[in-house]
């Protein structure tokens, strides 16, 4: 039976995309951390681009946070597009966030549409992260902010394991969520090296690359030129 930790590349199943909805993505709150700080600083009426939107957590509560913002996520799993449309509605934002199926290599998306463009433990999944990448500077107003959220491959035992232990599940079972989130989610991740040669090829000012700081994660950032 294959599955998105071993085969990360394919699109989330229903079942997959209720696990991950269910236990993980509560945890993954904390690596958001200042990213929708960084969001919500935006002008008014902004257009945000999401890619890689799973259930749509992030592009919901940022809605819910800004009233002004418009908000498209774009994920290649139908299973997360339908759930996190169904989270937007009954959050009450459906009318400025939608969601669409798409590929992060080829976004249905125009050049320079979005003010913003976020990507939160989704790289990870691109078959070719370059490539993406430069599909979401294209999506890009100049002047635009891009910030990317992954599990930091290098990471501390200690941020690892205290992660996890946010995941709503046994607490038996957590040594094995250890062992699966260390080889399958951090080991598939990016670190520092990677984030600062990834942003090096983009058409990008001002970009840090930077651990978040008591999480197993990496931000890395720019602004579009």
């Amino acid at each position: 039976m294959r599955s998105v930790l071993v085969a990360n590349t394919l699109p989330y199943r229903a079942s997959e995309a209720w696990i991950y909805d269910t236990v993980i993505a509560p945890a993954v709150v904390d690596l958001r951390r200042g990213l929708e700080e960084q969001l919500v600083q935006l002008r008014p009426g902004a257009r945000v681009l999401e890619v890689g939107s799973g259930g749509g957590q992030l592009a919901v509560d940022l809605a819910t946070r800004r009233r002004d913002l418009t908000i498209t996520g774009v994920d290649l799993s139908a299973a997360q597009v339908a759930r996190a449309t169904r989270r937007a509605a009954k959050a009450g934002v459906g009318d400025r966030v939608q969601f669409v199926q798409g590929d992060a290599l080829a976004l249905p998306i125009d050049d320079a549409a979005f003010d913003a463009v976020v990507s939160v433990a989704s790289i990870k999944h691109w078959p070719d992260p370059a490539r993406g990448l430069a599909e979401c500077a294209r999506a890009l107003r100049p002047g635009g902010p891009l910030v990317v959220v992954e599990a930091d491959r290098g990471c501390r035992l200690e941020d690892a394991r205290a992660f996890v232990a946010r995941w709503r599940m046994p607490a038996p079972v957590r040594p094995l969520g250890l062992v699966l989130f260390r080889t399958f989610v951090a080991g598939q991740g990016l670190d520092l090296d990677d984030g600062r040669r990834l942003l090096a090829a983009l058409p990008l000012r001002e970009t840090s690359v930077e651990r978040i700081d008591g999480t197993p994660g990496v931000l890395f950032r720019g602004t579009r030129t």
